[in-house]
């Protein structure tokens, strides 16, 4: 799959075929993982590979019971080792240079994984303290993403977010200004057909008052035709009084 047809494509799946994941699979998705940047190339990342369904019902409860959890054929989490970082980077190793890495390196999972034909969510939102128990992780190893995976269900329609568009969040040179070359036409015409709610809220904000102004003019038309029937009305009547 092309990549930039994964990364539009992507959806968070969270209703599986019972179907299980391939080990194949699996292993290409783990290998997608590595190939993330990381600061000093250190790659902090390590992963834990769950199909049991026991450690999956103990690890749903763990992820505050989000019942994909559980129902999913497979979940990887993805953990972050704080003193490899830490060894080379400090404090803010473990503190920031090992989330910023490991996210990258979940983002790498979840295209891999859909390039390859399969479902996956992030779930964020996880007791970390329970995970560790579960899993028996050392104090070193930080979790830092659950990932459910399996194979997606053919007639299940799946959300898709509507993104903000990038020229609405990005400036140049300073917070702000916006990017004087999206301005230029060719360059909108190339993202034209990719109308977001964003756009249609503005287009609105820009036509509303314009409604209302054709509104008020058909108004006025109306009640200035009503007048000038009347007059018309007035004028035969008198004409008819005369004869």
């Amino acid at each position: 799959m092309d990549v930039f047809d994964a990364i539009e494509s992507r959806v968070n799946v969270k209703v599986f075929d019972k179907r299980d994941v391939p080990e194949e699979l699996i292993a290409q998705v783990l290998m997608a993982g590595t190939f993330a940047a990381s600061a000093g190339d250190i790659q902090p990342w390590e992963f834990v590979v769950v199909k049991e369904k026991s450690a999956k019902t103990e690890i749903s409860l763990a992820c505050l019971r989000q019942r994909h959890v559980e129902d999913a054929p497979l979940l990887i989490i993805v953990c972050a080792n704080l003193e490899k970082v830490a060894l080379k980077f400090g404090q803010r190793g473990k503190e920031f240079y090992a989330i910023q890495d490991t996210g990258a390196c979940i983002q790498n999972m979840l295209l891999a994984a859909h390039a390859l034909g399969l479902g996956a969510s992030w779930v964020h939102a996880f007791e970390e303290e329970a995970i560790k128990r579960i899993l028996k992780l050392p104090d070193k190893i930080k979790p830092l993403g659950v990932l459910t995976i399996g194979f997606p269900l053919p007639y299940e329609k799946y959300y898709k977010t509507e993104v903000i568009p990038f020229e609405n969040i990005s400036w140049s040179e300073e917070y702000g200004k916006e990017l004087p070359w999206f301005l230029k036409e060719d360059w909108k015409d190339r993202f034209a057909l990719r109308k977001s709610i964003y756009n249609t809220v503005k287009d609105a904000e820009i036509k509303v008052p314009e409604i209302k102004i054709q509104a008020q003019d058909q108004k006025k038309k109306k009640q200035n035709g009503n007048i000038y029937n009347k007059v018309l009305d007035l004028i035969k009547r008198l004409r008819q009084r005369k004869t």
